[in-house]
């Protein structure tokens, strides 16, 4: 995992290093760790979530309130889907282990 300074990862966002210290301020999910010195280190990942509030501001043409509805909406979204995901995995699993015990009556 690759960690960026701030021009580095504004040049990847394609942004100036303002307007992230401004999306930061703005949307708490983009809260980078900083060093010891107070430098951020932006993650690939914080990159990918500042490219999608940059779509959604430039591209979508949604406001600073707007793009934080959608990505709370996205946020609730991907919850759901967590647990949906986990009952199918139990589901599998219990299937699995019958299939396992089925196989054991012919060996």
């Amino acid at each position: 995992m690759a960690f960026y300074r701030i021009k580095e990862a504004a040049d990847k966002v394609g942004v100036l290093p303002h307007v992230l210290r401004f999306w930061e301020s703005q949307f708490p999910r983009l809260k980078p760790p900083k060093t010891t010195r107070g430098q951020r280190l932006y993650s690939d990942e914080d990159i990918e979530n500042f490219l999608r509030v940059k779509h959604l501001l430039y591209t979508e043409g949604y406001s600073i309130s707007g793009a934080k509805k959608v990505l709370k909406e996205d946020r609730a979204t991907e919850k759901v889907g967590v647990i949906v995901e986990s009952e199918i995995l139990r589901e599998i699993h219990t299937d699995l282990s019958v299939l396992r015990d089925f196989a054991k009556d012919f060996a």
